[in-house]
């Protein structure tokens, strides 16, 4: 009982701190002590904790920035240990969209981009449940976006990848199959800059022409939208080169999304930052600079109170 009661006391206090960084905090807000307790509640998780903890990371990355390569390391130390062996998929799903998200904004090694993205590989299984395989599948997309036009069109890696890719186009999840569509589209997409034709490509546009005007009744009438739009916007890709464009105004910037590299990266960032992702576009010069936006000189003012609830409210 009395653990749980702690549990239970460490998890609201996750979500208050959670909250707290959403809002946005300079990177010097953040202490080292801070750090290392959330790090200490991913030792031993229960759920929360871990989907909780592996978020805070993951925000905490976005606030640091570029070229924190012992973040990175200690933040795998202890969320790799989870993605490989937590039975729970709700911590296995969390811990894989942290790990990816933080090798991508803070890494610069490319030795931990390759292991991450054999790390994610390993769930492209059409019999994996379709959140965990989604997860690795966007996550092995986010970290593939920092590597050249070159490197994602070599022989080697299209031709491991895209079958793998072209299999979960009949997983039974509809978010697996748009997932590894997406990832189809942005190798094309780095292939095409580099002049490279895609393996198969041939088959593979009959396959996504037939899936974007999907009617099968096995599907719900929901999931065969969604699948029709998605694949709607990669079979432009594949037949004449259209990539997607969306822009969008964010207080007062308009943010421009023009290749499937900053659809990735995008929809990580957001999926991140939920309902704090406003708020960081306005302040926040590292997620700026990943949305190619230009930097901004407001200065978030940071009371004493929560500088407070950051230093003291977390211990493990």
């Amino acid at each position: 009982m009395h653990s749980l009661l702690r549990t239970t006391t460490r998890v609201a206090a996750l979500e208050k701190l959670t909250a707290y960084l959403q809002q946005y905090l300079a990177p010097e807000d953040v202490s080292e002590s801070f750090v290392d307790n959330v790090l200490g509640c991913l030792r031993k998780p229960s759920e929360g904790e871990a989907v909780l903890g592996s978020r805070i990371l993951a925000i905490m990355a976005i606030i640091f920035g570029e070229d924190e390569e012992r973040y990175f390391q200690r933040s795998k130390n202890v969320l790799k240990p989870l993605i490989k062996t937590a039975r729970n998929a709700k911590i296995k799903v969390s811990t894989i969209r942290a790990l990816g998200l933080i090798c991508f904004v803070c890494s610069v090694e490319e030795e931990n981009t390759e292991e991450l993205l054999g790390l994610f590989e390993t769930f492209f299984n059409p019999k994996i449940i379709g959140d965990i395989c989604k997860a690795a599948l966007d996550s092995w997309g986010l970290v593939a976006s920092s590597l050249s036009d070159e490197i994602l069109a070599s022989d080697e890696l299209l031709e491991r990848l895209v079958p793998k890719f072209l299999a979960l186009l009949d997983h039974k999840d509809v978010d697996v199959r748009s997932a590894a569509g997406e990832n189809v589209a942005f190798l094309y997409e780095s292939a095409q800059n580099c002049g490279v034709p895609l393996p198969y490509s041939e088959e593979i546009l009959a396959r996504f022409l037939e899936m974007s005007k999907d009617s099968s009744k096995k599907n719900s009438k929901k999931d065969r939208k969604t699948q029709r739009v998605v694949f709607r916007d990669i079979h432009s890709t594949l037949a004449s080169g259209e990539t997607p464009h969306v822009s969008f105004s964010v207080k007062s910037d308009v943010l421009e999304i023009s290749s499937w590299k900053s659809v990735k990266q995008f929809e990580a960032m957001k999926e991140c930052l939920q309902t704090g992702l406003q708020e960081h576009i306005k302040y926040n010069n590292i997620l700026r600079a990943i949305l190619d936006l230009p930097e901004t000189l407001e200065d978030r003012k940071v009371d004493r109170v929560r500088h407070r609830i950051l230093d003291n409210s977390y211990t493990v």
